[in-house]
């Protein structure tokens, strides 16, 4: 239980951060509260099914040379933004790079994933 708080703490951060930097997340008119059940879903993905769906796609990881892991951390932003309708992930620009649609979410769930390596580190 206390593993699965800090990785929620660590992802709230890191969902506010993502939000403040780049701003291509919607969280509604009550963000704290959907911050916080959003890190919470994030937080059960990451501890949870993460593990079982990296088993599952390990001939797919050793192919793709460990490529997969971004597709997988995107599964679990779209997982977030399906239970809670009221995130919405937009397009944004990363210099003259505009990710819209699958690559916005693939850009986010990297940003957020590196987040989260920072803030397990420190």
């Amino acid at each position: 239980m206390k593993k699965f708080l800090k990785y929620a703490l660590y992802l709230a951060f890191a969902l506010t951060l993502h939000q403040e930097i780049w701003g291509n997340l919607t969280f509604g008119p009550d963000k704290i509260f959907t911050i916080i059940k959003a890190s919470l879903v994030l937080a059960f993905f990451e501890l949870i099914l993460k593990p079982i769906v990296k088993i599952l796609l390990l001939p797919i990881s050793f192919v793709t040379f460990g490529l997969i892991r971004i597709v997988i951390n995107t599964l679990g932003l779209y997982l977030v933004t399906f239970l809670l309708p009221i995130i919405t992930v937009s397009s944004f620009n990363i210099y003259t790079w505009s990710l819209s649609g699958f690559l916005a979410y693939v850009g986010t769930s990297f940003f957020i994933s590196l987040f989260l390596y920072i803030f397990k580190v420190i």
